[in-house]
């Protein structure tokens, strides 16, 4: 089983490098960017792109910032340490990546399917990188209390739900190409991946119990 995550986690870093190499500097689609953004815009419905707007700022630092500020004080003061720690790298620590991602493969937005403004580079997406990382985190948290099959079901239903819609919500206001939505997803997982198994509650352990 290990294997196979390796396995595909350096598949899926093959593919984020691919992607971003081919979209390097570029100002222009690449593969099926083109094709499903015309599909998505084709009828571009107005209540529609309001709720997508909602989703999109719900998913953006003005909204997450905040939110996940006085979460991550609350676990501080519960002396809950592991717990703060794996939601504060998910968060600001998945956005300051997607920042030097940026920097380094300088893609340009899909200008011409602009449906609100949008400024910044493309590739990768940040709020589908920091929603994959965050709510990877989230749902491995909630795992951790029971096991039950019907409630692993339902967490994983809710988490892969939410990072798709807000994946495609960037995709309908027109302000990122798909495969940047796609490379944005393939960092957030690689990211998740590399803090959960860097981050060691049992230091956090170990350190509450030197204390005592």
């Amino acid at each position: 089983m290990k294997e196979k995550k390796r396995v595909f986690q350096v598949i899926s870093l093959l593919i984020f490098l691919i992607l971003g190499i081919m979209s390097m500097g570029g100002s222009e689609g690449i593969l099926f960017d083109k094709a499903v953004l015309d599909f998505i815009h084709y009828d571009a419905n107005k209540t529609l792109v309001k709720i997508m707007e909602f989703v999109s700022f719900i998913g953006s630092e003005t909204f997450l910032f905040p939110t996940m500020a006085m979460v991550i004080a609350y676990f501080i003061i519960k002396k809950k340490y592991y717990i703060a720690t794996l939601l504060t790298t998910s968060s600001l620590g998945s956005y300051l990546l997607n920042h030097l991602l940026k920097q380094v493969f300088q893609r340009n937005r899909p200008f011409d399917y602009f449906l609100v403004e949008q400024s910044g580079l493309s590739y990768p997406s940040g709020h589908s990188m920091v929603t994959m990382t965050m709510f990877l985190t989230i749902g491995y948290l909630l795992l951790r209390i029971k096991k039950e099959d019907s409630y692993r079901l339902k967490i994983n239903s809710f988490v892969g739900l939410y990072i798709g819609i807000m994946g495609i919500s960037r995709l309908f206001l027109g302000v990122h190409w798909p495969t940047d939505v796609v490379g944005g997803f393939l960092a957030g997982y690689l990211f998740y991946k590399f803090y959960i198994s860097m981050i060691k509650e049992e230091w956090f352990l170990n350190k509450r119990s030197q204390r005592s």
